[in-house]
């Protein structure tokens, strides 16, 4: 008696079921066991595959049992997805070669900076002192030089008189010795008269008087030579050693000059200027502060040039690194813009290997714009590299390869995939395909009796909320 008007109740849940994508384990109330065993033998008839197990049924368009998307025609761009740090394109730490108290600091975070523009000052005074000295050292290098200039001048003619008086003396020489040769042929001419007496002896001894004293006027003639021959050598020898004073003196010269300019480059190095223009990006000094300097130079500024410019430093995997190559484009976003996407291409691929924990890794840069200065240095950026672009083709969602009909056979041929598509009697068929680059979201079609605009199951739909009918609640 009670069996017809169960097996109408069991219809009736297992239609409204249907209607509504109800799971069997949704029905409860009233009829809650049986409904659920005649709820299951119809799930079990509704997922049969078509003959070859090609095919699964579908409902009708007001309640579908799956999510469709269509197959569409346009670009596939295949990524390398990285992480890497914002770097300006040029970055420079200016330091100081000098230890000394800051009396002055110009400039500060963010401010724009032009080459050689003044940054900071080091007290100058003990440097201006030296400066000071090492000038008054140099003039009087250079006075030492015309002191001995003059001196060798003087040598000079006195060398000049020696080799004067010598040329005198030598004449006297020549007229003492020819008067003693006069004076000794007159007393030989009157010692011979004097032995024939025609001449008296007070005659020859005048004349022996006359000759000795020519004899010795000779003899004082000859002294007088010898003795300025002693004066020439003794003055050419004072001319030498004037000569290599003067050289001395005139090495000392470019010595304190270069003295004077390591003095005064110093005295210039404490006023610390940017090298480029730039951006400061970097201050590690403060006014009043004692700068001790070591065998290294302390860095007191970080400068940045053109953040116009930046450049992204990521660390790509070694199973990606082969695929990577200069001029490929890119695109990234940083965590303080997660909605916009900037720009990049890949400027240099370095060879250098970075071993972490036995992960290797390879830097590669980027260079990307950044006009409107959006971008800090620093800044974390996820990079997706574009290694394989397909323009033209057709493309499905990937969420349509991976998904499979409950109760639906899976091929395993190896390299051969496969989508589900809706046919226009509502049922879905399995289309063999191969596929080509892939990208995040979707990938391309190489080959498969596909055309623009298919429909291709990604998954099971959304079932609607629960309903309650003759107090049997159906849905969830």
């Amino acid at each position: 008696m009670r069996f017809v008007p169960v097996i109408a109740l069991l219809g009736t849940a297992c239609g409204l079921a249907a209607i509504y994508g109800a799971a069997p384990a949704a029905i409860t109330g009233a009829a809650g066991n049986a409904a659920v065993g005649a709820a299951r033998a119809y799930e079990s008839t509704r997922q049969f595959l078509a003959p070859g197990g090609r095919e699964a049924p579908t409902f009708g368009s007001d309640s579908p049992l799956f999510r469709y998307a269509s197959i569409q025609r346009g670009t596939i761009e295949q990524t390398v997805t990285v992480t890497g740090a914002l770097q300006p394109v040029k970055t420079i730490e200016v330091g100081s070669q000098l230890s000394g108290q800051l009396a002055r600091v110009y400039v500060d975070f963010n401010d724009t900076v032009s080459k050689d523009q003044p940054l900071a000052l080091i007290d100058p005074r003990s440097f201006a002192a030296k400066v000071d000295e090492a000038k008054a050292a140099l003039a009087v290098a250079n006075s030492l030089v015309e002191i001995q200039r003059a001196k060798l001048d003087r040598a000079r003619i006195d060398l000049q008189n020696a080799k004067g008086s010598r040329d005198v003396l030598a004449a006297k020489l020549d007229s003492a010795q020819a008067v003693k040769a006069s004076a000794q042929k007159t007393l030989q001419r009157k010692l011979a008269l004097q032995q024939q007496n025609v001449v008296a002896t007070t005659a020859v001894d005048d004349a022996q008087t006359e000759f000795t004293a020519r004899l010795a006027q000779e003899r004082e003639a000859e002294v007088l030579v010898s003795l300025n021959a002693y004066s020439v050598d003794g003055a050419q020898a004072d001319v030498r050693r004037i000569e290599a004073e003067l050289q001395q003196a005139r090495m000392a010269v470019p010595e304190k000059a270069a003295v004077l300019a390591a003095a005064q480059a110093d005295l210039d190095r404490t006023v610390l200027r940017s090298p480029i223009d730039g951006v400061v990006v970097g201050r590690f000094i403060n006014e009043g502060q004692t700068l001790a300097v070591g065998l290294e130079s302390r860095t007191t500024f970080l400068v940045a040039h053109r953040l116009e410019d930046m450049e992204i430093h990521a660390q790509v995997d070694e199973a990606d690194i082969g695929r990577i190559a200069f001029g490929q484009r890119a695109y990234f976003t940083v965590d303080s813009y997660p909605d916009r996407r900037f720009e990049a291409v890949v400027r240099q691929v370095r060879k250098a290997p970075q071993n972490q924990q036995h992960v290797v890794t390879y830097t590669v840069v980027l260079s990307t714009s950044n006009l409107d200065g959006a971008l800090l240095p620093g800044m974390t950026a996820l990079v997706k590299i574009v290694i394989e672009r397909q323009d033209d083709v057709l493309k499905v969602p990937l969420a349509a390869l991976r998904f499979q009909p409950s109760g639906a056979r899976t091929d395993t041929t190896p390299g051969r995939s496969g989508v589900w598509v809706r046919t226009a009697s509502g049922l879905l068929q399995r289309i063999p395909v191969t596929v080509g680059a892939a990208g995040t979201e979707q990938v391309a079609l190489k080959s498969g009796d596909l055309v623009e605009g298919s429909q291709v199951a990604v998954g099971q739909a959304i079932r609607p909320a629960g309903m309650e009918f003759l107090g049997i609640r159906f849905g969830s």
